[in-house]
């Protein structure tokens, strides 16, 4: 395949935009249609595997019915050569993966990184609710495409199109290459009777990924790995994450699949639940909270010396003789002088900002107060097992 070329006789390829090992991806144009898509061509083993072949239409069939916003649009399928060639037609996304937003920003901010999961989870339950497990929801397999208004929709990709059909050739072919860091136990023992709680926990592991920077079991090699995913306690979260948040990934992140969400619709509803209390109460607000208090503190420190002024000027006035008094009394003056009625305390009023907001302008008639918010360390590189490789588009 080359630049210029024609697939299926109406999509002109015009320049390669990702691939590895299981197949290539291309953008095209519709020729007929004039509307741009990605294709995706499928590599040996596919090709000369017939089960694999049958497999891959299957799921191409009914992962193309299905219309969800968290789930890339599958929109075509055909042969371009008898000899085995096919491709997938899908819609064409602008933005970057969520690898990509990792490796670029470090770690996302806590509610925001439980918004992302809560839309992959939405994506997942219409994926299993037709029957398909992903079996590889990693972070290259999740899209933040930007949408026309500017807002991030993350969108699964490669939902169990080009993995479930290599079961029968993983061991031979390396076909799991770039996948093990996201299994989970019953995947690392072999198990291939697998079932939508094995997405949970790859979910899990972005999740943690996304609050972190970094993956929960990090071992120098494949075998230590596999023991560590399957026998040994994940790395523990940062204090800093929310319990509430730290209980879903732990419970994620079980070793029996029993001990787990019993499906991504329980995962999203926990997820909501978590989100819609941290848009509450989040950083935010907690920081407009503590700068009202500070105002209310200055505000009743002026007040007390006001009044201290006042008593000192009135007890002064009193001691003048009378003969060089000023004409209207003492306390005629000290009324006129100051008269703050208790409400003429004014306060900023504390504008309810997202959840994901990290910083709010203090008033400009006050220094702004030393942050309480911990500060970011300057990001390392994500620190992922050294036998996973990153295949984006496959």
């Amino acid at each position: 395949m080359k630049e210029g070329d024609l697939v299926a006789g109406r999509y002109k390829l015009l320049r390669p935009i990702g691939g590895g090992a299981m197949g290539a991806v291309w953008a095209a144009r519709h020729e007929l249609l004039g509307r741009y898509f990605a294709l995706k061509f499928a590599r040996a083993p596919v090709k000369t595997d017939p089960p694999a072949r049958a497999r891959f239409q299957r799921e191409a069939q009914l992962v193309g019915k299905l219309r969800h916003p968290n789930i890339v649009d599958v929109t075509d399928f055909g042969e371009v050569s008898p000899d085995g060639d096919f491709f997938l037609a899908m819609e064409l996304l602008e933005g970057e993966t969520l690898a990509e937003r990792i490796e670029h920003r470090g770690p996302i901010e806590s509610y925001e990184a439980v918004a992302i999961a809560a839309d992959v989870a939405r994506g997942l339950s219409a994926v299993h609710a037709v029957g398909i497990v992903h079996r590889d929801v990693k972070p290259e397999n999740i899209f933040l495409a930007r949408s026309p208004t500017g807002s991030t929709i993350p969108k699964l990709l490669d939902f169990g199109i080009s993995k479930e059909q290599h079961d029968s050739l993983a061991t031979h072919q390396g076909a799991l290459t770039g996948t093990p860091a996201y299994m989970s136990p019953e995947q690392a023992n072999g198990d291939t009777n697998l079932d939508p709680r094995t997405d949970i926990w790859s979910l899990g592991v972005v999740l943690y990924e996304m609050l972190t920077g970094k993956h929960p079991f990090v071992e120098q090699n494949y075998p230590s790995l596999m023991v560590a995913i399957a026998e040994r306690p994940h790395e523990p979260l940062e204090r800093a994450v929310p319990d509430a948040i730290r209980r879903i990934v732990d419970t994620c992140l079980a070793k029996r699949p029993s001990d787990r969400y019993s499906s991504s619709d329980a995962l999203l509803d926990a997820l909501v639940s978590v989100g819609n209390a941290g848009a509450k109460h989040s950083p935010g607000d907690r920081g407009s909270s503590r700068r009202n208090a500070r105002w209310l503190i200055a505000g009743s420190v002026l007040a007390s010396f006001i009044v201290v002024v006042v008593a000192m000027w009135i007890r002064r006035a009193s001691d003048v003789p009378s003969g060089t008094r000023p004409p209207s009394s003492a306390s005629a003056a000290a009324e006129s002088a100051v008269h703050v009625p208790a409400s003429s305390s004014t306060h900023p009023v504390a504008d309810v900002v997202p959840a994901s907001s990290m910083t709010q302008a203090s008033p400009s008639s006050m220094a702004p107060a030393p942050s309480t918010t911990p500060q970011k360390a300057p990001r390392a590189p994500v620190k992922r097992p050294s036998t996973s490789v990153t295949t984006p588009g496959f």
